[in-house]
């Protein structure tokens, strides 16, 4: 069966677009994506765990364990959602809605939204010694860490991303790492396998005006 009928006509839809209707391509393509993907998900990884870490370190060192139940904290809406969705997602699994089974649970969303405007009151002395970098500020942060968030969700759903611009976000991701401890960066450099293009993948056709893949890259595609 063609790979097209695999993964649905729908979704091979881009990736032959890009190709310009070469289906051989087009193959290559979702190959050179989902390598692209495994790399970004293994530092996206890191960086989550490292960041969520530190974060809940320093919280609990102004609060207490349950910071996020604090009302000093003010969590906004979307925030207690998440903590209220983790509780019922440990009760569904009959797990005790401990400390840590809690901090766990909660996603990336959740984490990149405490450096919104809604929690700018956290950021001074509580959030900002997060990262190892004294001149930050916390608009910076919560940029980056929304870009890498919508690559995250990209990523996790297996969609492509060989359209956004993955030099910046890799130097965002190790960037942020880096910030926040050297021995994660030190992981991700280690385990990362892929030689990330310094120009887009895919651009602009001159003619056309159409969005197709650069094949000054075909070297880097799979077979």
């Amino acid at each position: 069966m063609p790979l097209e009928e695999v993964i649905s006509v729908d979704r091979f839809s881009t990736y032959k677009r890009w190709a310009s209707g070469d289906v051989v391509l087009g193959e290559r393509l979702y190959s050179y994506n989902i390598k692209l993907s495994s790399d970004f998900y293994c530092s996206l990884h890191m960086l989550e765990i490292a960041l969520r870490n530190k974060i809940d370190q320093g919280l609990i060192a102004s609060f207490d364990t349950y910071w996020f139940d604090s009302a000093v904290v003010s969590l906004d809406s979307y925030q207690q959602k998440c903590v209220t969705d983790a509780r019922l997602t440990l009760s569904r699994e009959g797990k005790m809605a401990t400390h840590n089974q809690i901090i766990a649970e909660l996603n990336f969303g959740f984490w990149s939204s405490l450096f919104g405007r809604s929690s700018n009151h956290l950021w001074g002395q509580i959030l900002r010694p997060t990262f190892n970098n004294a001149g930050l500020q916390r608009h910076t942060i919560a940029e980056k860490l929304r870009n890498l968030r919508r690559l995250r969700n990209r990523v996790a759903h297996y969609e492509p991303i060989l359209a956004q611009p993955l030099l910046k976000l890799r130097n965002d991701l190790l960037l942020l790492t880096t910030w926040i401890s050297a021995d994660a960066h030190a992981w991700i450099m280690s385990h990362s396998q892929i030689v990330y293009p310094a120009t887009s993948i895919i651009v602009e056709d001159n003619e056309t005006g159409a969005n197709v893949f650069d094949k000054r890259f075909l070297d880097r595609l799979p077979n």
